[in-house]
């Protein structure tokens, strides 16, 4: 484990190196000036003179480069235009309500998934499978922002049974969860029959059955076990997802997490804002899949060996 654990740290060093050049371009590959959107068209010269020499915009493209990858590697990710506040003061604040939102969408994608798989593995073709297949073709098929706006408009407008948005209260994440969960749900229900069938089938199962073990004994403690091995991983990679992607469902919920700061920080050409979000998040996914890495080989030896 040590010896994985050492070789995907190796592996992550390039790849975020790679995602520090490309966050540091983004500067300059985002039309407009930051100094502009700062002080307005009206300034004068001179203050927008005085401002670039603060921003080391003034400096050499490699002058300036090592200013930022030097910040960053002390854990300073710079201050916003907007607000004058540390970049990472920011992001630290608003990771733990993102980190719940994405909590509770993997636990309920995890719960209906796997069970939705296994009860249609169970008996294929009856009407829970037939009912998981069609959930699942549902969730993959709609985007987040659609699932997202009917169910504010059914659970919240119509039924006025849940909050429409908000953050707070425990009914205040129900909604947003369900709305980011929904495509895992139905990727996990359709990964895990598949793999429960396959579990099913094969030679241990057989085997158990013969030896006498009940049939529930045999779904759980034999082929469950075994068909999780792929599903840990398709778990972690929504989880990471979840974790960095979630700018949708939070805007439309108006969840105060990293998604919707990035959207804010968008908005008002807030670029070092931008940068460091987008850094931030790289890393978390980075560590996400490192996790997912341990548990895959934790849960099969297979990759221990290898």
């Amino acid at each position: 484990m040590l010896r994985i654990l050492a070789r995907r740290l190796l592996l992550a060093i390039p790849t975020l190196a790679g995602v520090l050049v490309v966050v540091f371009l983004l500067l300059y590959v985002a039309p407009g000036d930051p100094v502009m959107a700062m002080v307005g068209e009206r300034a004068d010269p001179k203050t927008i003179a005085r401002l670039r020499a603060e921003l080391r915009l003034d400096d050499p493209l490699p002058v300036q480069f090592a200013h930022y990858a030097g910040g960053v590697l002390r854990g300073d990710l710079g201050r916003s235009y907007i607000t004058g506040r540390p970049i990472l003061s920011d992001l630290l604040e608003r990771f733990p309500k993102t980190l719940q939102l994405a909590g509770a969408a993997m636990l309920l994608a995890a719960v209906c998934g796997i069970t939705l798989g296994v009860l249609a593995a169970r008996r294929p073709g009856g009407w829970t499978d037939r009912l998981s297949l069609g959930i699942a073709y549902l969730g993959i098929s709609f985007p987040v922002y659609w699932i997202g706006l009917i169910l504010i408009l059914v659970f919240a407008v119509q039924l006025r049974w849940l909050p429409p948005s908000g953050f707070g209260r425990p009914e205040h994440l129900i909604l947003p969860a369900l709305a980011l969960g929904m495509r895992s749900i139905a990727f996990l229900a359709r990964m895990t029959r598949s793999a429960m069938l396959e579990a099913l089938g094969s030679d241990y199962s057989r085997t158990a059955r013969a030896k006498g073990v009940r049939e529930r004994a045999v779904v759980v403690r034999h082929a469950l076990r075994n068909a999780l091995i792929p599903v840990i991983t398709v778990l972690g990679l929504d989880f990471g997802a979840y974790l960095t992607g979630s700018i949708l469902t939070e805007t439309i919920f108006s969840w105060p997490g990293l998604g919707r700061y990035v959207v804010n920080a968008i908005a008002r050409r807030d670029l070092p804002g931008v940068q460091g979000a987008v850094l931030f998040m790289s890393v978390v996914f980075v560590i996400v899949n490192l996790i997912t890495d341990l548990a895959y080989a934790k849960s099969d030896p297979r990759v221990r060996l290898s």
